[in-house]
């Protein structure tokens, strides 16, 4: 599929003029991530804005101490990297290929002028950063108000109704995440998040196994909440 059809089926540049599309699709350069591969780090120059084509992107943060706190996963039809794209400051976050993954890469200069001459376009993105930073916001406020089972309660049901299949034996998480993963969505130690979910899963709410996560019990997740 070429740069121009991709674009189109991507929600922040669908309906862009044919002629505006091609020109960006010019600028555009393809770069592939095997599973577990860097993709940018946090404090590099902010010069591109990254794509998903195909695959899932972490992305997370390093305290001064090295401890890891993912922000957010982007998946297919998602970007990343357009904070310090636009303040031109250096990187906020890190990103890894949490799969194989594709990406586009669009610089600096391109997407500025791309905003520049689609009104609608800049304003959708305002409306993207805004849903980023109100998400990010109730995270950091859960962090100082729930305790550890409370933080993963409220992980596991957001993960649910984004990435949730429905079975008879419950709602499978479809994400490859690892518990140490689980334990930086929720700003804590892979210890603590194990003992989370060892109670979680003693109290018949969760199953972990290797097809990942399973929410046997949603309502009693809900519950611990309040």
């Amino acid at each position: 599929m070429d740069e121009r059809t991709l674009l189109n089926g991507i929600p922040l540049f669908a309906g862009m003029p044919g002629e505006q599309l091609q020109t960006l699709a010019g600028a555009l350069k393809r770069r592939t991530y095997r599973q577990g591969a860097p993709i940018l780090h946090q404090g590099d120059p902010g010069d591109s804005l990254f794509i998903v084509v195909a695959g899932r992107v972490r992305i997370y943060t390093l305290s001064p101490e090295g401890h890891e706190l993912s922000v957010w996963i982007c998946d297919e039809g998602d970007f990343f990297g357009e904070m310090a794209l636009l303040s031109g400051e250096p990187r906020s976050a890190s990103a890894e290929a949490m799969q194989a993954t594709e990406v586009l890469v669009l610089q600096r200069q391109a997407f500025r002028d791309y905003l520049l001459a689609n009104p609608t376009a800049a304003i959708h993105t305002i409306e993207v950063l805004s849903r980023r930073l109100r998400s990010t916001t109730e995270d950091a406020e859960g962090l100082l108000s729930l305790n550890v089972t409370q933080r993963i309660a409220r992980k596991l049901l957001q993960l649910m109704e984004r990435y949730g299949v429905p079975g008879e034996d419950g709602v499978l998480i479809d994400l490859n995440l690892s518990q140490e993963a689980m334990a930086t969505l929720v700003g804590t130690t892979r210890e603590s998040a194990n003992r989370a979910l060892s109670a979680l899963r003693d109290q018949g709410i969760v199953q972990v196994d290797r097809d990942g996560i399973r929410v046997i019990d949603p309502e009693k997740l809900q519950e611990l909440l309040y």
